[in-house]
């Protein structure tokens, strides 16, 4: 999928990059991207939905963005990639945030005080020189 930041189409569904079976040879990325499918629990009996946000991704990150309330886009979901390496670019700039680490919690708070630094830094420039 393109990146939305370098338009590059370098973010893959990790099975299309690296085909571990038959299975996956025989699904293209838009199967991966578009997935929807409800599987049962075979350890609680609950069912729940399988997207591409349940998949490995190569070189980047695939989300599901919900828009909420007061965008032009209500109720839209939108299937949105960015690559690693724009990842830390943005990371480093302040253009996006860093909010936590959903597999450990070590370093995570310095983390979340640089974000916060570069952003306060990043608007209280854009209130002086007027950007909006």
């Amino acid at each position: 999928m393109y990146c939305i930041c370098c338009k590059r189409n370098n973010v893959k569904p990790m099975e299309i990059a690296f085909p571990k079976n038959q299975v996956d040879k025989n699904k293209n990325e838009e199967d991966f991207l578009w997935k929807n499918e409800i599987v049962e629990s075979s350890t609680n009996n609950q069912s729940y939905y399988r997207t591409i946000e349940s998949e490995m991704i190569n070189n980047g990150a695939i989300e599901i963005v919900n828009t909420g309330y007061g965008s032009r886009h209500d109720g839209d979901r939108i299937l949105l990639a960015i690559c690693d390496d724009c990842i830390k670019e943005n990371l480093t700039d302040g253009t996006l945030l860093y909010f936590s680490n959903y597999i450990s919690n070590i370093g995570v708070e310095d983390e979340v005080d640089k974000s916060k630094k570069l952003y306060q830094r990043r608007t209280r420039l854009d209130d002086l020189v007027g950007d909006e």
